[in-house]
């Protein structure tokens, strides 16, 4: 699938949630929740037809995740083709609503692991579905290290 493919389907899947009515109840989430499912199919099907290359030098990365999957995540590492930002940025971490909305996350996270991918892990670098255009992220098909993951910072 092109780019150009890929913002069609973005801006379809956009004015479908923007049609949903807001008080609509069980049917409307039902709907929403299929969205999501479909979305995050294609996500899997892209990430998996993605070429992995190993990165060149270790690399800092930002995971938004829950309280609960952070603490798992430090004593057991991460698990494979789990999602993370494409590198770190400088400053405070952003609110759980934007961090939602940038990363087309389906809930809003609740912490921010920094993480520093090993050099030679084997990655799969995208663009982000269903979140702000031309923001990265990377997966890994390789489990992530525990002693990868340097901190979790709560989110406001």
């Amino acid at each position: 699938m092109n780019r150009r493919e890929v913002l069609i389907a973005l801006g379809a899947l956009c004015l479908f949630m923007a049609a949903l009515p807001v008080e609509a109840g069980k049917a409307s989430k039902s709907a929403g929740k299929r969205a999501w499912r479909r979305l995050f199919a294609r996500d899997a099907a892209r990430d998996a037809a993605t070429p992995t290359k190993p990165v060149p030098k270790p690399t800092n990365v930002w995971r938004y995740t829950s309280k609960e999957e952070a603490e798992a995540a430090t004593r057991r590492g991460l698990a494979p083709n789990k999602h993370m930002t494409s590198k770190t940025t400088p400053g405070r971490p952003p609110a759980a609503k934007t961090a939602k909305e940038r990363y087309g996350l389906a809930r809003e996270p609740e912490v921010r692991m920094k993480i520093e991918v090993p050099q030679g892990q084997p990655v799969r670098r995208n663009k982000v579905l269903g979140g702000a255009p031309g923001v990265g992220e990377m997966t890994s098909p390789k489990p992530v290290p525990p002693e990868a993951i340097k901190g979790v910072t709560p989110l406001e």
